[in-house]
């Protein structure tokens, strides 16, 4: 459980958020701090530092024998009280040997200025903040509060050819006081406001992982086969999301229900001729069908292997252009010339059935001006699937219409029937794997498989041309092919 709680993903947004806050809040509560303290001290600091430049004036004077050590007293106190503190100056070895307080002199050093004692040593010098309870200066009788609370300047000094360190002592209570005030101004807001911003940042990673929980959930019922889940949309990024992972849910149900129609529709499909062989074979076995007739039942049953034939060559076919397995043979074919072809084999058919059969074509269609790149094949396939449509549900006495037209764009051919038409509905379905019109459409030669206009739809669509339908219920059905022309540069 810890390790699925460390691998969520609402848990790293909120961690992730939170450590970029509290790193955002110490960073200025840290800027803050330093700023007020450093102007607080400002004042205070310049003081000491003046106020080294006198001692280094006296020291001056002192090495030179211009003073004694009792003036040299005497020159540290007033330079003491201009800034209400002390100043000692102390040897290698650590002992004060000069100070405004006269019982300091021999003692050794505090053990909290033994590091700025050594930096002062090595030549170097600098401020800093430092308790010293034993340090009293000046305290008003009757005042029960030690001033303990010192801002000290050590620096190196040079005294009668020695090296020495200096130390700058002033009561800093009543600044430390004001900057332990606006600390705490500072610091305790911040922690409020971080405390309310990890509230904050709870909700929204909460809100964000939501979403993404809710589409874990929905994954995981997919897989179970319920397409009735859905996850919340929005309009944001992630709302937007949710909407292409419903419309995904969709089309799978969408898919998955088509695809339980293929597996119906196919096992119906082998059923019927697979039902009536057995029942013939049968009928054969068991002397049901007299010697004589059996020639015309081989016939039928010879007719429905080759149904069933060509029902399995279809659906591989199909399979095949579906998955993009199909391979296009595409060269410039003359799209005139290639129809022409198709229509000539076809139309003895067409006229036996005692249809009239009609072909328009442009008059000045030229085959420089009607090359188009196609698969002459598969063009041939959907053509001839066009017109045994046409020509199966057209009635006896009535007529089938090619025609052949193009302009600087395209090149386009209607196949027309004059058969029943179809409603709004079969148009709607025309296209779907297995569809079959009304057995009353089918006309003598009874139904094909259903799949040859879903078959000529994908070939279309594979050599980037288009295919519409046109019908008219009572008056008959237009089918329209169309393809790009070559443009001029593709001849070379």
């Amino acid at each position: 459980m810890i390790r699925t709680m460390r691998e969520s993903l609402y848990l790293k947004l909120f961690l992730s958020f939170l450590v970029t806050c509290i790193l955002l809040f110490l960073g200025l509560a840290l800027f803050w701090s330093n700023y007020f303290s450093d102007l607080f001290y400002k004042d205070k600091r310049q003081l000491l530092k003046d106020r080294s430049s006198d001692l280094l004036q006296v020291a001056g004077n002192f090495q030179e024998g211009g003073f004694s050590s009792r003036e040299l007293r005497f020159s540290m106190r007033l330079i003491s009280r201009s800034f209400n503190g002390q100043i000692w100056i102390i040897n290698t070895n650590g002992v004060v040997v000069y100070s405004t307080d006269p019982g300091a002199e021999g003692k050794s050093i505090p053990v909290s200025l033994e590091k700025p004692f050594t930096k002062a040593l090595g030549n170097s010098s600098d401020f800093l903040v430092e308790r010293m309870p034993g340090l009293d200066i000046n305290r008003p009788p009757g005042e029960g509060r030690s001033r303990d609370s010192f801002l000290i300047y050590y620096m190196p000094l040079q005294l009668n050819g020695q090296a020495t360190v200096a130390f700058f002592h002033t009561p800093v209570e009543d600044i430390t006081d004001v900057v332990s005030a606006v600390r705490w101004n500072i610091w305790v807001p911040l922690l409020f406001s971080l405390v309310a911003v990890a509230i904050i940042l709870f909700i929204i990673s909460r809100k964000l992982a939501r979403p993404l929980r809710e589409m874990n959930r929905a994954s995981l019922a997919l897989a179970e086969r319920d397409f009735s889940i859905r996850v919340p949309e929005g309009t944001d990024e992630v709302g937007q999301l949710g909407r292409s992972f419903n419309f995904m849910i969709e089309e799978l149900e969408r898919w998955e229900d088509s695809r339980q129609e293929f597996l119906a529709n196919v096992s119906h499909e082998l059923r019927s001729p697979l039902s009536a062989l057995r029942g013939m074979i049968v009928a054969m076995k068991d002397d049901v069908i007299p010697v004589e007739n059996r020639p015309r039942y081989l016939q039928i049953c010879e007719q429905e292997v080759l149904r069933l034939g060509r029902l399995v060559d279809e659906l591989l076919d199909l399979a095949r252009i579906q998955n993009g397995s199909d391979v296009y043979h595409m060269i410039r074919v003359d799209a005139f010339a290639k129809s022409r072809e198709v229509i000539d084999l076809i139309a003895p058919a067409i006229k036996a059935k005692g249809l009239k059969f009609e072909v328009w074509m442009k008059e000045d269609a030229a085959p420089s001006k009607v090359m188009v790149w196609l698969d002459p094949d598969r063009y041939a396939q959907i053509l001839n699937n066009l017109l045994h449509n046409a020509m199966k549900f057209t009635p006896e006495g009535n007529r089938v219409t090619v025609r052949m037209d193009f302009n600087e764009e395209e090149f386009k051919i209607d196949v027309a029937d004059m058969g029943r038409g179809m409603s709004e509905e079969e148009l709607k379905r025309i296209w779907e794997r297995f569809y079959k019109a009304d057995p009353s459409r089918t006309g003598k030669e009874g139904s094909g498989t259903g799949l040859g206009l879903t078959i000529a739809r994908h070939l279309v669509n594979g050599m980037n041309g288009q295919i519409t339908v046109n019908s008219v219920l009572g008056k008959g059905t237009i089918f329209t092919v169309s393809f790009p022309l070559v443009k001029p540069l593709e001849h070379v």
